[in-house]
């Protein structure tokens, strides 16, 4: 059996990020942190294939981590329940998931994003 791809989820609300993990943790090695500046530090490591991104954490966007994980070969999902937030941070279209969403619909974003990636 080949290695699992390493998703980093990067959510501040504890709830969400278990629920999350549960899902992915049969097919996908997980890592959750609930900041930017812990994400940066994890995608410097250099393994991680996907980064699950809440648009609204505490403290903000570091602006440069959506591009430290293009750098690192890492896709990125976006998730928020605000269409509009997603719409002002990206440079281009990426992947999303509008909260609250079911975990079908993130499932499959998730394997579509890195399948493509």
């Amino acid at each position: 059996m080949s290695e699992m791809s390493h998703v980093l989820v990067v959510e501040d609300d504890p709830l969400v990020s278990e629920v999350i993990a549960a899902a992915l943790e049969d097919q996908f090695r997980t890592t959750i942190v609930e900041t930017a500046a812990e994400a940066l530090r994890v995608l410097q490591g250099g393994d991680v294939r996907l980064m699950l991104l809440d648009c609204t954490l505490p403290g903000g966007l570091d602006e440069d981590l959506i591009p430290a994980a293009d750098r690192a070969g890492a896709s990125v999902v976006l998730m928020s329940g605000d269409r509009g937030r997603i719409d002002q941070i990206v440079d281009r279209p990426r992947p999303f998931v509008l909260k609250p969403f079911s975990l079908a619909r993130l499932m499959e974003t998730v394997e579509k994003a890195i399948g493509d990636g």
